[in-house]
């Protein structure tokens, strides 16, 4: 039991740290629809740049500011044109993958998987690291959104944004902050999948930007509801992982959709709920 329950954490991590920064995004106000994109993109430049590098942390570093500054860059290019960001952030996940997809073949010459002998990690020891420091990041992140007086100005800045003007605080900067911290999470994840395979794989992701969302709206925007829409995600892809080897007829694809399914009968119950309470 207490291996079942330490591998659903260790499977977690990627999609908390999502979570999290889709979290404090919602807080200010304007959802990171980016995130997939984002992780897809930030898992390629982990590997380029490790292998280009030939450091594992100057690879996790330079993909993780190269998100951050293109998210930054993208919404500056977003109010300078006025544009919806919500559109303008939906149309980034089809972008990150084109670029993503361009890259690949420049550098590598190949839009497939991309191994390199210089990316190479031990499986269990890849997983315990990763998932001690996304959890640590969230530990850390968590105390100063909480405890301090930036935080609760970035967690009202989409809620009560008329008391921080009154204050002469800019809600303008506290949004733009929002979407560069979910950028930062949502590209430590994506380096935390790569290297947990040893290997970049197109679409790495999953769908786990999605899934970030609903376990966001699951858990009613707060960050312990978050947490558990997280390890009830989870514990559904750690069942369906590990059933076929109960049950060897079932379908791959049908396992795969299994933690999909979980989110959407949590989207279909969680009104029912509400309205009891």
């Amino acid at each position: 039991m207490t291996d079942i329950i330490l591998n659903i954490f260790f499977l977690s991590a990627p999609l908390m740290l999502a979570s999290f920064g889709a979290l404090i995004s919602e807080y200010a106000g304007r959802s990171a629809i980016f995130i997939d994109g984002i992780i897809n993109l930030s898992a390629f430049l982990c590997y380029a740049f490790t292998v280009l590098t030939k450091s594992t942390a100057a690879g996790c570093f330079f993909a993780v500011l190269f998100c951050v500054l293109f998210i930054f860059l993208f919404l500056k290019a977003v109010e300078r044109a006025r544009a919806n960001p919500f559109l303008a952030s939906l149309a980034l996940n089809i972008f990150s993958g084109a670029l993503v997809s361009l890259l690949s073949v420049e550098l590598f010459g190949t839009r497939g998987v991309l191994t390199s002998p210089s990316f190479v990690f031990p499986a269990q020891t890849a997983r315990t690291v990763t998932s001690a420091a996304a959890y640590l990041i969230i530990m850390v992140s968590v105390i100063l959104l909480f405890a301090t007086k930036r935080g609760l100005y970035l967690r009202i800045t989409g809620s009560d944004s008329d008391v921080l003007l009154s204050r002469g605080i800019n809600v303008a900067a506290g949004k733009t902050a929002a979407w560069c911290l979910a950028a930062f999470f949502a590209s430590c994840a994506g380096c935390i999948l790569t290297l947990r395979l040893s290997s970049f794989v197109p679409n790495i992701s999953s769908g786990r930007g999605w899934l970030a969302l609903a376990a966001v709206f699951l858990g009613k925007r707060t960050c312990s509801g978050t947490c558990v829409a997280v390890l009830v995600m989870c514990t559904g892809e750690y069942f369906a992982s590990n059933l076929q080897n109960v049950f060897p007829g079932i379908s791959a694809p049908l396992l795969i959709s299994l933690p999909y399914v979980t989110a959407l009968l949590l989207l279909f119950l969680e009104p029912n709920s509400t309205k009891e309470d």
